[in-house]
């Protein structure tokens, strides 16, 4: 049983047996059961929080996730690995309504804070490492706004409790560290009307493209340890952002891309009034969300695009915000600008 080495240059990260410690037998034989007999570990591209393997065997894979008392990619940054309980509780729910659209669990290991899944990536790829080389397709889009739409209408009207903090603490935590960082009063007038929309309930809170696979025909969202109960707007604004975000390589793209996602996700949505004023508070969430990952102070977000562009629409989307008057065709015009 094998696990690969770093790139001689990259920070030396921890191995499964140095993560699962006296664990690593229960994990084995828990991964062995779907598996075959464990041959090595390869590491997966995952989220900041947990790390993730593909754990191969002689009879197949699965995807093993493991939290540890640090951040995977932000060592520096402490967190509580019994967490990982929240994510396994999202992940059934998420997973016996949507079974399509999500991982299916195959064991859950709360002692060595782990958690086995399917792997929903046929290509072995996620979604940002596609738009590293290449802007998204209309089609694309459109079958993740419509999918974005489903996973909220299936989910809509479930009431279990899913953060072991609260989950309106969890997401006035999630407002802090996206949107209220940098105090524009615009944001935090938006995260007060957001949190006061009536229609409440569970999203996904990091549907970014690293946390998709839109291979195969299919749509499937991974990462839930951000599930919270908050406006489906949230979600649809998240993805508008990192939408932009990753084609500020081709900018003229984005505009058509926009409508894709914005006009799928409202003729499926399970709350599709749409207004002048809906539309305006998800351009100022979506500028919100670009500036939390240009500025990069916690979360390391790292651009495809040169660093001069990025500093660019981080100074464009602050002007806009100043204006009071954020539009999403403001939102594209400097998108387009930027990248002049």
């Amino acid at each position: 049983m094998t696990t690969p080495n770093p790139a001689p240059d990259a920070p030396a990260v921890p191995g499964p047996d140095e993560l699962l410690g006296r664990h690593l037998p229960d994990v084995l034989a828990a991964c062995a059961q779907h598996t075959g007999k464990v041959t090595r570990f390869e590491r997966a591209t995952g989220g900041n929080v947990s790390h993730v393997f593909r754990v191969h065997g002689d009879a197949g894979h699965a995807i093993l996730k493991v939290r540890g008392n640090r951040f995977a990619n932000i060592p520096t940054l402490s967190t509580d690995p019994a967490l990982i309980a929240d994510e396994h509780r999202a992940l059934g729910i998420y997973g016996q309504a949507l079974p399509d659209h999500f991982p299916r669990m195959l064991a859950f290991l709360p002692q060595a804070h782990a958690m086995i899944m399917t792997d929903v990536f046929p290509d072995g790829r996620t979604w940002h490492e596609h738009l590293d080389q290449r802007p998204a397709t209309t089609d694309e889009v459109t079958r993740l706004g419509r999918a974005l739409a489903h996973v909220h209408r299936a989910t809509a009207a479930v009431r279990t409790p899913i953060r072991s903090q609260g989950d309106d603490w969890f997401r006035e935590h999630t407002f802090d560290f996206c949107l209220r960082p940098g105090r524009h009063p615009v944001l935090l007038d938006a995260c007060t009307e957001l949190a006061a929309l009536p229609c409440r309930q569970l999203v996904l809170g990091d549907v970014a493209p690293k946390n998709l696979s839109l291979a195969a025909g299919r749509v499937a969202f991974v990462d839930l340890d951000n599930v919270h109960r908050n406006s489906p707007l949230y979600d649809v604004a998240y993805l508008l952002a990192h939408i932009l975000l990753h084609h500020l390589r081709w900018p003229a793209e984005a505009p058509a891309l926009a409508t894709a996602l914005l006009s799928s996700y409202g003729d499926a949505a399970p709350h599709s009034a749409q207004s002048d004023e809906v539309e305006a508070l998800t351009a100022t969430l979506a500028a919100g969300v670009l500036l939390y990952r240009l500025a990069a102070l916690i979360t390391p977000y790292p651009l495809t695009a040169p660093l001069r562009v990025g500093e660019k629409y981080r100074r464009l989307i602050t002007h806009l915000l100043d204006s009071g008057n954020v539009t999403l065709p403001r939102l594209l015009g400097i998108t387009e600008q930027a990248a002049a």
